[in-house]
């Protein structure tokens, strides 16, 4: 069979080296040889084509950073023992500055040694681990390719081949075009964009495709234990993504895209989640071992990397779908809508766009929005926990020290880059006023998705817009009292007019509320109790002399904040409800009526009883359509 499938492979890589340019980047490294967690990477430079006859000196760079990221990395720092050679095998001299290496004469063939991040001792500019590389003999690596292969100055729109020797139990996972032949496995990009844009994953298969709106999409895990999760990660996100397909009604703009997870083995501290007594010992290992590392996920346009702890049970898969979900809408942006800044990135000397209230804003948003338009979770999960948990978070960032481009454009320096976790709070937070405002603007006729399908069909993967002139372009799809809205908060230091907009649609919101609020059945009574959380139980330590349920110390109560909690802030007062007590062996109930009483409260936020017909409307457009 491998005989008969010989001659395809040769016509598909003579298309593809020959059908795009004249020049290519071919890349190999041998991953059965690991060397103090260093591999070989051969570079083959004869297929380069050189710009001018007459030149002494070529650079071959690495990235000081990639997309995503949004910092300083400086990949050229884990390179060493780099050797040029010229057309008739001599050594040439090679200079290193940074991350560029200078090759006096014209190389034909370079190698190198690289190092992983992943066990690297640095503490300046760390690679985040989704941006990182694994050197794991006969187990697994991860190929971010910034950390493997650089590029020859100018020549970063040739074609890429790479191939990767592997032992044969591994197999290598990416959104790449790729073909396998006996221990070797070969993958094309159309250029070292894409190339950097599509990390591979190599180690033993453990992967679960499914379709999703036309698109193949795979999910392929690796972890330390040997847990095989691709299965159960995907009945986590299933009913997620169905979401995502539903929002964006079926009109997906990738062919394929591949979920790759490294889940690190941390079982040992199983402990500290499931509340059982452990050691001093173990938890300050805990600490040493967990401060610094990097979970997380890194987005890319038809992919995304993972980087998670299994700490024993569940935990893994605990809160799998949110990570996922904003991690996926990134097919929209930057993947079909991005600036010059990010089209035509420059590896060496990084500029940053200013919108990363496009980027990741209103990312971080449709994530939220579209779980609850697929009907994921509910209105009142939607507003009383995600949303409140923004504002509450958003409240952190020094809005009047820095505007949200400000911040973007610079996001690489002091103090702005310390500045950007506001991306996930403040950002997605704008991007849900933002689609307030235009549905308002536009009675209702268009939203915020509609605004941005519409700029990804004019732009797209490989069109770029100007840094300077989108938000022009995102009012004249809108209206022209928009441009207020980012003059104001995004380009703008106002703070975000959280409370009026909400109005907009029946929801009330107080900063620092002080008026009627309901009264704990239980604590406000004098009682003092614990919260035994593994056991799923408030317990009596100690009742007031006056106390009107008759509770004893010992007694187990069923938690019932959600039952004093709905959408209006609280039941109507009066309301009947219920406690369901336990005392040794036996279990009884005690009926209580809501009672309400004058306290204070941050960040409440709560749905109107009766809104106007005209907020409701608005309501139902944001929510609904």
């Amino acid at each position: 069979m491998m005989k008969n499938k010989l001659p395809l492979v040769l016509l598909f890589i003579t298309t593809f080296t020959f059908g795009q340019s004249t020049g290519m980047h071919s890349y190999a490294i041998d991953l059965t040889q690991v060397v103090n967690d260093r591999v070989k990477v051969s570079v083959d430079a004869k297929l380069v084509q050189w710009t001018a006859s007459n030149q002494r000196t070529y650079n071959f760079h690495f990235p000081a950073t990639i997309p995503g990221t949004y910092a300083t990395l400086d990949y050229g720092r884990f390179i060493d023992d780099f050797s040029a050679y010229d057309v008739d095998g001599a050594p040439l001299r090679v200079k290193r500055k940074g991350n560029t290496f200078t090759i006096y004469g014209k190389p034909q063939r370079l190698e190198y040694w690289a190092e992983d991040t992943f066990d690297a001792q640095i503490r300046t500019n760390k690679v985040f681990e989704p941006a990182g590389t694994n050197n794991q003999e006969h187990t697994n690596f991860l190929l971010n390719a910034a950390g493997y292969f650089g590029f020859f100055e100018g020549q970063e729109e040739l074609p890429v081949s790479l191939e990767i020797t592997r032992s044969p139990s591994l197999f290598g996972l990416s959104a790449m075009e790729s073909y396998s032949y006996g221990n070797t496995q070969n993958f094309y990009a159309r250029n070292y964009h894409e190339f950097l844009d599509c990390p591979v994953m190599v180690s033993r298969p453990d992967t679960t495709s499914f379709k999703l709106g036309g698109a193949k999409v795979t999910i392929g895990v690796f972890t330390e234990n040997g847990r095989e999760l691709s299965t159960e990660i995907y009945e986590q996100v299933e009913t997620s993504m169905k979401a995502i397909e539903a929002f964006l009604q079926g009109n997906l703009p990738v062919e394929n895209y591949v979920f790759i997870f490294y889940i690190k083995d941390h079982t040992e501290f199983e402990g500290l989640f499931t509340g059982q007594e452990i050691k001093i010992g173990t938890i300050i290992k805990a600490i040493r071992t967990l401060v610094g590392k990097g979970f997380g996920a890194l987005e890319h346009g038809n992919s995304s990397v993972y980087y998670l702890p299994d700490f024993g049970g569940t935990t893994v898969l605990d809160g799998m779908a949110d990570v996922c979900i904003h991690e996926f809408f990134h097919i929209l942006t930057p993947l079909g809508l991005h600036s010059e800044e990010i089209g035509n990135f420059n590896y060496i000397n990084p500029k940053m766009s200013q919108h990363l209230w496009l980027y990741e804003g209103i990312t971080e948003y449709f994530a939220g929005i579209s779980q609850l338009k697929g009907q994921v979770i509910t209105e009142t999960s939607y507003v009383r926990s995600l949303l409140r948990g923004k504002i509450r978070t958003a409240d952190r960032y020094p809005t009047e020290k820095m505007s949200f481009t400000e911040m973007s454009e610079n996001v690489l320096k002091k103090p702005y880059k310390k500045q950007y976790a506001q991306v996930y709070q403040r950002g997605a937070l704008m991007g849900a006023l933002l689609d307030i405002r235009i549905m308002e603007l536009t009675h209702g006729e268009k939203d915020l998705h509609d605004v941005v399908l519409a700029l990804r069909d004019t732009y797209g993967p490989e069109n770029s817009f100007k840094d300077d002139a989108i938000i022009a372009e995102f009012v004249a799809l809108v209206h022209p009292d928009l441009q207020q809205f980012f003059d104001d908060y995004v380009t703008g230091r106002k703070e975000l007019p959280i409370k009026s907009y909400l109005e907009k649609v029946g929801i009330a919101y107080d900063r620092r509320y002080n008026g009627p609020v309901v009264m704990d059945p239980i604590r406000d009574k004098g009682y003092k109790t614990r919260m035994v959380r593994t056991k799923d139980y408030i317990e009596i330590k100690k009742v007031p002399k006056e106390h009107p349920y008759q509770l004893q110390e010992g007694d187990r109560i069923k938690p019932y904040s959600t039952e004093l909690e709905d959408k209006f802030g609280g039941p109507v007062e009066g309301t009947l409800r219920t406690l369901h007590v336990t005392r040794g062996d036996s279990s009884f109930t005690i009926p209580y009526r809501v009672q309400y009483q004058t306290a204070s409260k941050k960040y409440f936020i709560r749905f109107q009883r009766d809104p106007t017909p005209a907020q409701l409307a608005l309501r139902n457009q944001w929510f609904k359509n």
